[in-house]
């Protein structure tokens, strides 16, 4: 039975994201997107026009996956588990992180190396993380504009110890930083 249209604009979606984060934006053709997905390089035409559609498609997946990962944490009862568990996504993906830097982090750069607009737009995925976890500080009490501060310090502390993990190729910046930062969180919802 064939897929439907939606799973295979799915795949490739998929396919140029993973390539964009492994090998780069710019390196990465729409044959090589094709191959990845498991498709005819012709059809990729149907599902994006342009190069920059393809950039959009890597942004709405980049975006819905992280949503999807923030909604699923959502089961944690208490907003410092939640937080943690932001923690141990990095942790997680860490021979990823070693390899080719913060999935997020690279894309991003990727895409506005090649378009302002498509860096802008995967910048937002980086908004709505920060706004997230402001969200999660101040349920544990904080003041907004603290809450807020709180929350970019993680991403950011976590951004900078992911490209210290990949520019050493070595985890140990991510591993260490983590734990702090969770030292931290844990503290804040004494």
């Amino acid at each position: 039975m064939p897929r439907p249209a939606t799973d295979k604009r799915d795949r490739l979606a998929d396919a140029a994201l993973d390539l964009t984060y492994r090998r780069g934006f710019e390196r990465t053709s729409i044959a090589d997107i094709a191959e990845h997905a498991g498709v005819a390089p012709g059809s990729v035409y149907y599902y994006f026009k342009t190069k920059d559609d393809v950039g959009q498609a890597i942004v709405d997946t980049l975006s819905g996956r992280y949503l999807s990962v923030i909604e699923g944490w959502r089961d944690l009862a208490a907003p410092e588990d939640r937080l943690v568990s932001f923690l141990d996504m990095y942790l997680d993906d860490a021979d990823n992180v070693r390899a080719f830097g913060c999935p997020l982090g690279a894309v991003c750069a990727e895409l506005g190396r090649h378009s302002p607009e498509l860096g802008a737009a995967a910048g937002e995925v980086f908004s709505a993380l920060i706004d997230w976890a402001a969200g999660e500080f101040a349920e544990l009490g904080f003041a907004e504009a603290a809450a807020r501060a709180r929350a970019t310090h993680l991403i950011a502390v976590m951004q900078g110890a992911a490209a210290l993990t990949h520019a050493l190729d070595d985890p140990e910046p991510l591993q260490r930083e983590a734990a702090h930062l969770e030292r931290w969180i844990r503290r804040a919802g004494e």
